[in-house]
């Protein structure tokens, strides 16, 4: 097999003209695959509701005080049981942003989280579920279906009684083996707002029958009168709310109904409609100017204070003169008067010409209310009889839902006609109760109930039921109300809805004795209804499609996706319909930016969440692949994945010899590759060549000018090879690429057989690599003979130390230099055949190299090594071993210095102290002012040889200077490695200066032995000399190396 080194030539030459920032990745198909093992998933959080905002106002708000539980449908998305679940439910802080803030806290400043670690375990007397009997199976839902989320140990719901604010719930899920912890949790947006209310009732009093005639309040609206002649009752009204609430002018409608002959409230008289004010007279402001605090008015007012019920007694007569006489009373909230900052106080400026500004001012005033945040408590009605009074009522009206698309399943919520919220799309069970309200049980009624069910105004079905036998636990079959009959019953009526606002009618209506078939009991006595006003119920609603939400969209085609591969496109997707839990009515398409992808189309029961698909030449490149999820009612959701696909391209060309190539490539491109250039060429250039790696030479058989249509680059590229046919009688032995640089690069040694006559040699290019570019392809003759290690080798090797720990060495070179060999320095410390050792290249016409002195250390033994070298080895290379020598050994130093003048000339003794053997020399070295160990001056000329010398004379300055100079005395070895010493004495000089003319200056002028000649005054030489010397000094100094702290033991090298 051709050696490893050839490939990295192939690659060097490759990579030398390639950009390296294109070497980025592609963009990565978003794989997650098929989730292998269990998978808990909260898919959707029903309850509390998502409140949702617009112009004009906010849907499912909570209010302050309500209690809330908390409702989810978590899932196992995985394929293996969860047998091991818990879950968590936390409160947190937001605005309108809806950005995650810190934990909520109630009013006792504890974090609103509430842990049940134990949903499910195989100890059912302590989980909720028994993993036992009934693990999460894959695909299930906890608890078949909407999950009220649980306290630990079975402490009943989760409740959060909020308070006003603005706040994320996050239900998440845990469980052991959870393969996708990513789907583990849901947020939903929630308001919550204060809430108020006038609220009234009106209750009969009755005697306590103790005899003290005290009155006690009569349990029931019905009084039976047969035996007083005359009826008490109270009227309570109270505010009532989450806040401070002080409504004025809270007005009640009284209406008394029957036969009665004197009725009233108080003092007043209420035999007709009466309207009553309510609350305490006060003086209060009505109006306020933003602006202007002083602005103000004031009017009396009854306030009803918060917090504060007025009662008022009354009576009523029934007439005498009616054996039957029946009568009712009933009372409502009417009207009441707010004050405070409202929109209808606002006033603004008018923008005039020249002033386009409008100012706005939020006043302070009254405005009327027609009603409150809780409805139910604004109106109450009593009734009384002096006979049998026969009266059945709807108790209760609303909507279930929560089934199947299909209305299979069972409900999970209802809301009752009354309270604040939406309705879902779907399956829906529009239920109400009815009861016997008169004041004979055993008397049973016979009844009906009339229905109309209308979609924005319009009748969209009707009729008459009495009976539910569908969609309840417990179904109710038409029977009579009271008698033989429970007292209560059930109808409903099972329906689709649709998005918009509904209106749903009940009409109760009570059946006439004798009207049964006369099979019927006799105790379907039937009667009048007395008290039809509670016998219509009428509910409004808007309908909203809850849009379907994919859990997971995913890619399970694993590797990379080459387009006309033979493994197929296979994407998969998981989508939950809160509507529609079984999610039997969702359909699905997919598609690309070039159009749908057929045949991957249809419903989920068609198995349409699977796509299966061909890799087709429209998918090449970037291609986003979307999955489009529909539910019944033209909801739509969608979700995409980054699919890249590889183009593939076989180019061929065949020269007029009847060479041909094949080029297989897996690229990045619309484009066809192709090889437009691929011609014989003249194959008698390449005769005699000597091929790196090979010994002696080789000539070609063919030559080809090869180039692509396209040079992509190795980021552009996935898999590529290059194959070569030709015929057997050419004699090929090997195929070699030469690039535009003209370097051979062998591609393929071993040639397999395509047939008989005919072989092929084939190059895989490495990955990481652009098209192979333009050049001549050679097919080289003659059988390759492996080249060995380098003929020439070094010889005469020697190293020495240099000064300041630096190493020099030289060889001469034996053989002959090729261009494959390289000359090798190899240089370890303390012990030879290191493994991170200093290595370097010297070009082939160096015989010397030298190794610096700052990579040593004094005293350390280096190996050095030199050697010829190619990419099979290393000729006998030169061996040498040398100490690193940076400083003066022995610790060695001049002591006791002593300087003395004599004549013209100083002489300078000192003490040698410590180990002399490696001291060559000792240097004097002085300045006119004294210095430290690293102020020393570098130029010390002055020195005596041996290492046991103790005296230098020094010449004096030519000319006295009378200044005080400084002496030290250091020792230097034979490299020259100098240490340094602060001065250690110093001498003033004193001699008598030289003030004789010996011509009397009379010379001739020109002459050079006259001192006038200058024009130059004696005594300025010396100050010449001074200025000298203080340069001098200044120069040694910023020359001067030291190690900064005192420089004790520093070397210098002179």
């Amino acid at each position: 097999m051709t050696p490893v080194i050839l490939v990295t030539l192939l690659l060097t030459s490759f990579l030398a003209s390639m950009d390296f920032h294109e070497l980025e990745e592609q963009v990565a198909i978003e794989e997650t695959g098929a989730r292998s093992g269990a998978d808990a998933s909260v898919v959707a959080i029903t309850t509390p509701k998502e409140t949702a905002c617009n112009i004009v106002g906010c849907r499912n708000t909570l209010q302050v005080g309500d209690e809330v539980s908390f409702s989810a449908f978590i899932k196992n998305e995985g394929d293996a049981d969860i047998t091991e679940m818990g879950y968590t439910v936390t409160v947190y802080l937001t605005d309108s942003s809806k950005t995650v803030g810190g934990v909520a806290k109630d009013v006792s400043g504890n974090d609103l989280i509430w842990e049940n670690a134990d949903a499910m375990c195989d100890d059912p007397t302590v989980c909720d579920f028994d993993s036992n009997v009934d693990p999460l199976a894959a695909g299930a839902f906890l608890g078949g279906g909407k999950h009220t989320l649980q306290l630990t140990g079975g402490g009943g719901d989760v409740v959060w009684t909020p308070t006003t604010g603005e706040y994320l719930i996050e239900i998440a899920v845990n469980a052991d083996g959870d393969v996708d912890t990513s789907n583990n949790a849901e947020l939903v947006y929630v308001i919550v707002e204060d809430w108020y209310d006038v609220n009234l009732d009106l209750t009969w009093m009755v005697d306590s029958g103790d005899g003290t005639g005290t009155l006690v309040e009569y349990e029931g609206d019905t009084l039976d009168a047969s035996s007083i002649s005359s009826a008490t009752f109270v009227l309570s009204v109270a505010a009532d709310g989450s806040n401070t609430f002080d409504p004025r002018e809270v007005n009640i409608r009284v209406e008394v109904i029957g036969q009665f002959t004197d009725a009233t409230l108080g003092t007043t008289d209420i035999s007709e409609i009466t309207y009553m004010t309510v609350g305490t007279a006060s003086t209060v402001e009505i109006y306020q100017n933003e602006t202007d605090p002083n602005a103000t008015q004031t009017a009396s007012r009854a306030v009803l204070d918060y917090g504060t019920t007025v009662e008022m007694s009354g009576e009523i007569i029934p007439d005498a003169s009616v054996s039957n006489a029946r009568f009712e009373i009933n009372a409502e909230v009417w009207n009441y008067t707010l004050y405070g900052q409202y929109e209808e106080c606002v006033e603004t400026s008018e923008a005039t010409e020249g002033d386009e500004n409008i100012t706005t001012w939020n006043n302070f005033c009254e405005v009327l209310q027609q009603s409150d945040d809780r409805p139910k408590n604004d109106y109450d009605e009593i009734l009384g009889s002096k006979d049998t009074y026969d009266d059945i009522r709807i108790s209760r009206m609303g909507v279930f839902q929560g089934y199947n698309s299909d209305c299979s399943g069972v409900a999970n919520t209802f809301m009752q006609e009354g309270e604040d919220g939406d309705l879902n799309v779907g399956c829906s069970l529009i239920y109400a109760d009815v009861e016997h309200r008169g004041s004979d049980f055993t008397k049973g009624y016979g009844w009906d109930m009339a229905y109309t069910i209308s979609l924005d105004g319009n009748a969209v079905d009707s009729g008459t039921v009495n009976e539910c036998t569908v969609g309840t636990e417990v179904p109710y079959v038409h029977n009579s109300l009271g008698g033989t009959g429970d007292p209560t019953g059930a109808v409903c009526v099972q329906t689709q809805l649709q998005p918009g606002e509904y209106t749903f009618e009940f009409q109760l209506s009570m059946k006439a004795k004798n009207s049964e078939p006369s099979d019927a009991p006799l105790e379907w006595s039937g009667g009048t209804d007395q008290r039809t006003s509670n016998n219509d119920v009428t509910m409004t609603v808007s309908v909203v499609n809850n849009l379907p939400v994919i859990t997971s969209f995913e890619l399970t085609t694993e590797g990379d996706i080459v387009v006309g591969q033979e493994a197929p496109l296979v994407f998969a997707v998981s989508a939950f319909d809160v509507d529609d839990p079984s999610g039997s009515g969702l359909s699905f398409s997919y598609s690309t930016p070039s159009g749908e992808i057929g045949g991957c189309s249809g419903t989920q029961e068609e198995g349409a969440t699977v796509c299966t698909t061909p890799v087709l030449p429209e998918f090449i490149g970037n291609s986003p692949v979307t999955v489009l999820v529909s539910d019944t009612h033209n909801g739509e959701v969608s979700q995409e994945i980054d699919l890249f696909v590889w183009n593939r391209a076989v180019a061929t060309a065949t020269t007029t010899a009847g060479v041909e190539v094949q080029y297989s490539l897996d690229y990045n491109g619309q484009s066809e590759f192709t090889i437009p250039t691929f011609t014989d060429a003249d194959a008698s250039s390449y005769e005699s060549v000597q091929l790196e790696g090979f010994t002696g030479t080789y000539a070609a058989v063919a030559a080809m000018d090869y180039a692509p249509s396209t040079t992509y680059t190795a980021s552009d590229v996935l898999d590529q090879s290059i194959s070569v046919i030709v015929a057997k009688d050419v004699e090929a032995t090997s195929l070699w690429y030469i690039d535009g640089s003209g370097k051979w690069i062998i591609l393929d040694d071993q040639a397999s057989d395509v047939d008989a006559s005919t072989e092929m040699f084939t190059y895989d290019i490495p990955a990481n690599s652009p098209v192979v570019p333009a050049g001549m392809m050679v097919l080289m003759g003659g059988e390759l003979a492996q080249a060995s290690i380098p003929d020439a080798s070094v010889s005469g090797f020697s190293a020495q130390a240099q000064k300041g720990g630096a190493i020099a060495m030289t060889w001469d070179i034996t053989g002959t230099l090729l261009n494959s060999d390289s000359i090798v320095v190899s240089i370890c410390p303390d012990a030879a055949d290191c493994t991170d050792g200093f290595e370097a290249t010297v070009a082939d016409e160096d015989r010397t190299y030298t190794y610096s002195g700052s990579q040593t250390t004094h005293g350390v033994t280096y190996h050095l090594e030199v050697a010829v070298c190619n990419e099979q080895g290393c000729s006998t290379p030169g061996i040498a071993s040398v100490v690193a020598d940076k400083q003066v050994d022995g610790d060695v130093s001049a002591t006791g210095l002593t300087v003395t003048a004599e004549d013209s000339s100083w002489v300078i003794s000192w003490t040698v102290t410590g180990d002399a053997s490696d001291v060559d020399m000792w240097h004097v070295c002085y300045a006119t002012e004294a210095f430290t160990l690293g102020e020393m001056p570098t130029e010390c000329p002055d020195a005596a040889m041996g290492g046991d010398a103790t005296t230098v004379t020094i010449q004096m300055p030519a000319i006295r200077t009378g200044q005080e100079y400084f002496f030290t005395a250091v020792p230097m070895d034979a490299l020259g490695n100098m240490d340094a010493a602060a001065s250690m004495n110093s001498i003033i000089d004193t001699r008598v200066a030289d003030t004789s003319n010996t011509d009397d200056g009379s010379g001739t002028i020109g002459d050079t032995g006259d001192d006038a000649s200058s024009s130059v005054p004696t005594w300025t030489w010396g100050l010449i000399g001074g200025v000298v010397i203080v340069a001098f000094i200044a120069g040694a100094f910023i020359l001067s190396r030291g190690d900064g702290e005192g420089g004790e033991g520093k070397d210098w090298d002179y």
